[in-house]
């Protein structure tokens, strides 16, 4: 399925689970960005409402989704359902009422409860996912406009949601370079120019303006992740490109006094 016709679809259905609980379905990550690449990108949307959700709705919504994984692509899909209240009115970290992924599909299976509940839940990525919602793009809305639903997100929110991360891509970038060195390159390029990137364009930023001398680290990331080329990347080389770029984010950070 094209996945623009999948993200109709994925709309349509949530439409009939919420009736009039609905405000809009959000897609963001790399399709948002213009990065997509399906064979190794997975489908990220935000689901918003404008009252909580039931446990029955809850299961619904899951179900639906599980229902028809084949058509998702082969990394899979990953949601949140959050109140339209905390996407005008942006606490960090924010509440959400319902999650899921492929990584939660598991757990799902194993016992609901762990995933359907009503627990007061909050994720520090979603500060992350708001922002890049918050750059247009018309297509990837449905619903009410995005402009309308969502307000800015402070920086020193976004940067708490991607700190971590991007420092695990010291110990991580070994098992898992494309995504480390690319994340690495669009997080400082947030941080330095408030740029909001995707990983490719992160890398291609990066190569204009990071005057590294690990250019062919960079490039062969960038190739990869479009591509399914898996180019051979050298670990001593790796880790040192991490340090370099830990080093510049961190410099930026203290020279613009950002809380993290």
């Amino acid at each position: 399925m094209d996945i623009y016709d999948l993200m109709k679809q994925v709309n349509e259905w949530v439409k009939e689970i919420l009736q009039d609980n609905y405000v809009g379905v959000y897609f963001h990550g790399s399709l948002r960005l213009g990065s997509f690449n399906p064979n190794k990108s997975d489908l990220d949307f935000i689901i918003v409402v404008k009252e909580k959700i039931d446990n029955e709705i809850k299961q619904l919504i899951w179900d639906k989704m599980l229902e028809n994984e084949q058509l998702f692509p082969k990394k899979g899909f990953e949601f949140s359902v959050v109140l339209e209240d905390n996407c005008r009115n942006i606490k960090h970290p924010i509440p959400y009422e319902l999650h899921g992924s492929r990584d939660w599909i598991e757990r799902y299976k194993e016992d609901k409860t762990i995933v359907i509940n009503d627990d007061y839940k909050v994720d520090p990525d979603l500060a992350s996912h708001f922002n890049v919602i918050n750059v247009p793009n018309d297509k990837m809305d449905f619903g009410k406009p995005s402009k309308e639903v969502f307000s800015k997100v402070p920086k020193e929110y976004i940067i708490d949601s991607n700190y971590s991360d991007t420092l695990d891509c010291v110990e991580e970038i070994v098992n898992n370079p494309v995504y480390c060195i690319l994340n690495l390159c669009r997080f400082y390029a947030l941080i330095r120019d408030d740029l909001t990137l995707s990983k490719y364009d992160g890398g291609k930023w990066a190569l204009e303006n990071m005057n590294s001398n690990y250019n062919d680290v960079i490039k062969n990331a960038m190739e990869d992740y479009l591509s399914d080329t898996n180019n051979s990347y050298d670990n001593t080389r790796l880790k040192e490109f991490a340090q370099e770029a830990i080093s510049l984010i961190n410099d930026c950070v203290d020279t613009n006094k950002i809380r993290k």
